[in-house]
């Protein structure tokens, strides 16, 4: 898939999923137009913690290159005091949270006046872009390289959105090949005696596999209903060796792609403690030999 080819998937189904929201589908799709620079990334509904348990805000639209977020305020948000007083705490967490700033455009007003609202926000981006100077980092989507491209630049970066389409591409860039028979298949291969290339899958129907604390620690176990023995003493025999990992899950639009997502050693105390595998990231870069 092409960088325009993703592109366009990308911003047809983003908004196709706010299409049920009208004043928030107006304004968003208003701010892409009036803004007409397509290496900005909107995202939509984006999560954001708020630090208590199972409480969260979802961010009307994140615009993650200039740290910012734009909330779409319709009618019921002005109707007391007390719902004022809600969102102006909410944004605030959110900015807090998000480390953001948070920008509202208000919908309970005339049309001329909510043009304003959104052409404040569209100079307010274009302003942190040009102050961003060299430092902008233009959205391209996925941009699938082929391990040539890699080798000669000598290094793996999470920071660079490394994605690539398949365990064989992956070994490709060290030169390796994986393993083709049974669950280690999805093991991936080894890199040299101490280094692993790995290649969990969160949809693996045997192992579950999932990225947590912002892609820091990985969580790895057998499936209780298909009968695997217990992971955790085979993993403490490799407590000294590094995986460099390749996490594939799938995204909003279904497309199943394997991101490197960073180095990773075994968190020895945790996995001992919890008796379930626990990798936790040791470095975001890798240097290829």
């Amino acid at each position: 898939m092409s960088t325009q080819d993703f592109k366009l998937q990308y911003l047809a189904y983003s908004f196709k999923s706010i299409s049920r929201k009208p004043f928030e589908t107006y304004v968003i799709q208003r701010i892409w137009h009036r803004l007409g620079d397509d290496r900005v990334q909107f995202v939509f509904q984006q999560y954001v913690n708020r630090g208590e348990k199972d409480k969260y805000a979802l961010a009307d639209l994140y615009l993650p290159q200039v740290k910012m977020v734009v909330e779409v305020n319709e009618k019921y948000h002005y109707t007391s005091e007390e719902q004022r007083e809600r969102d102006r705490l909410r944004n605030a967490e959110v900015a807090k949270r998000g480390k953001v700033d948070v920008r509202v455009v208000n919908c309970d007003q005339p049309l001329e006046a909510v043009h304003k609202d959104i052409e404040k926000v569209v100079e307010e981006i274009r302003s942190r872009i040009k102050n961003l100077g060299d430092k902008f980092v233009p959205w391209d989507g996925y941009v699938l390289h082929d391990a040539k491209y890699y080798k000669k630049k000598g290094c793996l970066n999470v920071d660079d959105n490394i994605y690539v389409q398949t365990i064989d591409d992956a070994c490709d860039i060290f030169g390796i090949k994986a393993k083709h028979k049974g669950f280690l298949r999805a093991a991936g291969a080894d890199i040299d005696e101490k280094t692993m290339l790995w290649a969990p899958d969160a949809t693996n129907r045997l192992w579950e596999n999932k990225l947590l604390e912002d892609g820091n620690l990985i969580e790895e176990r057998p499936k209780k209903e298909k009968g695997y023995p217990n992971h955790v003493p085979t993993a403490l025999s490799t407590f000294d060796h590094k995986r460099v990992v390749f996490f594939r899950q799938r995204d909003d639009f279904g497309l199943n792609l394997y991101k490197f997502v960073g180095v990773f050693m075994l968190d020895v105390v945790r996995t001992k403690k919890e008796n379930c595998t626990y990798w936790k990231k040791v470095s975001d870069t890798y240097k290829l030999k």
